[in-house]
């Protein structure tokens, strides 16, 4: 029997999710300030709470901080995002590998209805939507990897990605709405037949399509070394 949260520490994972989420989408870019007194009067938190936060942040490597200014929005250079998706395409093929957990019919279900939100993108493409349909695809994928270590560092990999590939997002709206599409498409009959391994190389595939796209976007010989924003 699992024991009941807290709701003071529901409270502040859905306020660092929502931090994270701002970070990610590049409402927050990169060299912005993060001011505590700012988030605790937003929230209706005190700033103990909002430092606990941050410092969930700078563990994700998505902001650090800086003597005499304070809490940073970080930004990622050319070598780390390669070397993040090489990292990435290769753990990918170890999720049927290492203990895999079986599938469940819930997620199943949960997959089925995204999707739908995911066709719905194909005619109007809603940032904000695109997010929270890969996010929560993600999430599902990390529910079946039954080793843990495995299971941490995939989530924290796609955070310090996904900076890079919504800025690509908003570049080429349709190919990665139908991409996406796709994607859950292929996820959702490996579900259903509970094969875990062929989910870890339809990510690994899906993972090397992002690279390419991340290439031209930025260049296949020169990505520039900050993230930029339009």
């Amino acid at each position: 029997m699992k024991t009941k949260q807290p709701a003071a520490r529901i409270e502040l994972s859905a306020i660092y999710s929502e931090l994270r989420d701002r970070i990610c989408l590049l409402q927050y870019a990169p060299g912005t300030r993060l001011r505590e007194e700012q988030i605790a009067k937003e929230f209706g938190i005190s700033r103990t709470p909002v430092r606990e936060v941050i410092q969930k942040l700078s563990f994700a490597g998505l902001v650090t901080s800086k003597n005499g200014i304070g809490t940073i929005v970080t930004e990622m250079d050319s070598s780390k995002l390669l070397e993040i998706y090489t990292l990435r395409s290769k753990l990918a093929t170890m999720i049927g590998e290492l203990t895999p957990n079986d599938c469940q019919p819930e997620q199943v279900a949960a997959v089925e209805k995204l999707l739908d939100r995911a066709r719905n993108l194909k005619d109007s493409l809603e940032i904000r939507d695109y997010w929270m349909i890969n996010h929560e695809m993600h999430f599902i994928i990390s529910e079946l990897i039954g080793n843990a270590p495995l299971r941490e560092m995939w989530d924290h990999l796609y955070f310090q990605a996904a900076r890079f590939w919504y800025d690509v997002t908003r570049t080429d709206v349709k190919d990665v709405a139908d991409s996406l599409h796709r994607e859950i498409e292929d996820i959702l009959i490996a579900l259903r037949m509970n094969d875990i391994a062929a989910i870890g190389y339809i990510e690994r595939n899906y993972i090397t399509y992002g690279l390419r796209k991340i290439k031209v976007h930025y260049g296949e010989c020169e990505l520039t070394h900050k993230i930029r924003t339009k």
